[in-house]
């Protein structure tokens, strides 16, 4: 189960149904504003679109440009995060590790970055791990950190209310995730269901990993529940949906075994 979980990351990255996007770069708190070279720069990486492997390699390159000619840069933690997403698009876990713990170190904030590199740890962690219970309390730690960063935001004047609360709750609910990832590493299935349900605003496959681990703890009508979410969701590509019956199907199947 724990490999279709990962499947499920790697296909909703695929489809733009992860994690989203890193919010719009803001410089590391207490640092000099960012010059106009440095934000032309960080728009020019951002304006490239990420539709192939070569495309992230590319991204991942151009960020590495980015942080030698500007080696003190207050945008060094958002651009490494960039590099960490196209890392981990293309399933390339050491370097998305890599970024992310990059991103960090520049900026002890970067709330996105913990909660990916969390995300990260937690799925790709191995069952026979000697050091399993120590990854998993690692990433949990960083997406409790990352909460209690993102709950001490402040408003910026000129942020439009609805966009910083609308950023705040995706935030929020990505942070969710990597704790439904960290509950399903240590077996705790229905605790996996509720953070995943919580986590649902920012990626709506958490709907179906809600269903999934739900049902692994045999509370089938609580996976149901998310389960007839998720496929109601307009739009919905059949292969999901497919997975989406399926796992109804298996549900029905633990509630007919009691």
């Amino acid at each position: 189960m724990k490999n279709v979980f990962k499947s499920l990351a790697v296909m909703s990255m695929a489809a733009g149904m992860m994690f989203g996007q890193a919010a719009a770069p803001a410089a590391a708190a207490g640092a000099p504003a960012p010059s106009a070279d440095e934000i032309k720069d960080i728009q020019a990486i951002q304006a490239k679109p990420i539709q192939t492997p070569a495309d992230a390699d590319a991204r991942m390159a151009a960020v590495n440009a980015f942080a030698a000619k500007f080696p003190t840069s207050s945008l060094r933690g958002y651009a490494f995060t960039m590099a960490g997403e196209a890392a981990q698009g293309k399933n390339d876990s050491a370097k998305a590790r890599f970024y992310y713990e990059q991103a960090i170190a520049a900026d002890p904030n970067s709330d996105y970055a913990m909660i990916m590199l969390g995300a990260d740890i937690a799925q790709n962690v191995k069952p026979s791990a000697m050091d399993k219970d120590a990854q998993l309390n690692k990433a949990a730690k960083l997406a409790n950190d990352a909460l209690a960063i993102i709950n001490k935001r402040v408003k910026q004047p000129q942020e439009p209310e609805a966009q910083f609360e609308a950023e705040k709750k995706a935030d929020i609910s990505r942070a969710h995730m990597t704790l439904g990832l960290v509950a399903m590493g240590n077996g705790k299935d229905e605790e996996a269901g509720n953070e995943f349900l919580l986590a649902s605003d920012a990626d709506a496959m958490n709907l179906l990993r809600a269903g999934m681990a739900f049902n692994n703890a045999k509370k089938v009508d609580a996976a149901d529940g998310a389960l007839n979410k998720f496929i109601a969701i307009p739009n919905l590509p059949d292969q999901y949906k497919q997975m989406a019956v399926k796992e109804k199907e298996r549900g029905q199947a633990i509630k007919k075994a009691k």
